[in-house]
């Protein structure tokens, strides 16, 4: 063995000391690779567009359901204000022929046997509560919807309206506006 040192052989090429790297060849990029990335990119496209149709069609359809709730209360509301309106004709029948309201269930209940009038709460769109004195009458009649609407008149001619609880006719010589 000998205690030379080699470096070995002498390079074909010399290095260029000071000057970059020469470019590497590019590797060639495979077309399935970008036509799968392509093609997420329009179906994620094409999803955040269908999403968006259905939920504006979410909102359409919850907006005209609630649209049609309202008329449905709306034609419960006017069935009862139709019930207690020939109950006020009653009264005011009565009035006319009296010079004041009865106050007995039976005189109101034999005018009109069509119109069922109860000295309780209303318990529906046909039922009639009633509170009577000889200078004032009361009713209140409890919609489908759920409100229960008054109406009160005096001797005088004032009639005023309202609605609320309890749905009673007692309740209703509180009524104090001019409309429904």
């Amino acid at each position: 063995m000998s205690d030379e040192f080699h470096f070995g052989e002498r390079a074909r090429h010399p290095a260029r000391l000071g000057k970059g790297r020469s470019p590497q060849p590019r590797a060639s990029i495979d077309g399935r690779i970008v036509w799968i990335a392509v093609g997420l990119v329009v179906a994620g496209v094409l999803a955040f567009v269908f999403l968006r149709g259905a939920d504006e069609a979410g909102k359409q359809i919850g907006d005209a359901n609630s649209q049609a709730v309202d008329q449905i209360d709306r034609a419960y509301d006017a069935a009862a204000q139709g019930s207690i309106g020939r109950a006020v004709v009653v009264a005011q029948s009565l009035v006319a022929e009296r010079g004041s309201y009865p106050t007995d269930l039976a005189t109101l209940s034999a005018y009109d046997p069509s119109v069922d009038f109860t000295s309780g709460a209303s318990n529906g769109p046909n039922s009639i509560a009633y509170a009577a004195t000889e200078s004032a009458f009361a009713a209140a009649v409890h919609s489908e919807s759920g409100t229960c609407w008054w109406v009160r008149m005096d001797v005088s001619g004032v009639t005023t309206y309202g609605s609320g609880t309890p749905c009673t006719g007692d309740a209703a010589m509180e009524a104090s506006e001019a409309s429904w």
